[in-house]
C-alpha cells in the first residue's frame, strides 16, 4: 500500500511538472505603458459627511398587570361511564376445498428435454 502511494504521487508529480499548458492561449504579452502626461490633475473631493439616522426615542415598557391564579379544582363525583354494548361477531366461514394443484406445468418437448418456460427472479443486493 505503501509502494502504491508513493508511485502515485511520483506520477503526480511528474504530471505536474511536465504539463504544458501553452495551448490554452494565455501566453498574452504585458500591455505596454502609457506615456508620461505633464497635465495638472486637480485634487480629489473631499467625501461627503454621512448623514446618521436620528437617535431612537425610549419608552418604557407597559406595567404589568395581574392576574388572579386559577381556582383550585373542587372536588365532586362523577359516575363512571356506561359499559360499551357487546358485539355479536359473525361466524367465519367453513372451509373450501380447493383441489390439489398439478405438479406438472412444464411439458416436455418432443426431443425430451425440459425448456425452463418460468422465468427465475434475480433479486439484486445493493452494496454500499
Amino acid at each position: 500500500m505503501k509502494l502504491f502511494t508513493t508511485a502515485a504521487a511520483f506520477i503526480a508529480i511528474l504530471a505536474f511538472a511536465c504539463a504544458d499548458v501553452s495551448h490554452l492561449g494565455y501566453g498574452y504579452d504585458q500591455p505596454a505603458a502609457s506615456s508620461v502626461s505633464n497635465q495638472y490633475i486637480p485634487p480629489a473631493a473631499n467625501a461627503p459627511e454621512p448623514a446618521y439616522a436620528p437617535a431612537p426615542v425610549y419608552q418604557s415598557a407597559p406595567a404589568p398587570s395581574y392576574q388572579p391564579a386559577a381556582s383550585a379544582p373542587v372536588s365532586s363525583y362523577i359516575p363512571p361511564a356506561a359499559t360499551a354494548p357487546e358485539v355479536a361477531y359473525a361466524p367465519a366461514p367453513g372451509p373450501v376445498y380447493q383441489g390439489a394443484a398439478s405438479e406438472t406445468y412444464e411439458q416436455p418437448a418432443q426431443d425430451g428435454y425440459r425448456y425452463r418456460t418460468v422465468r427465475r427472479r434475480v433479486y439484486k443486493h445493493r452494496r454500499f
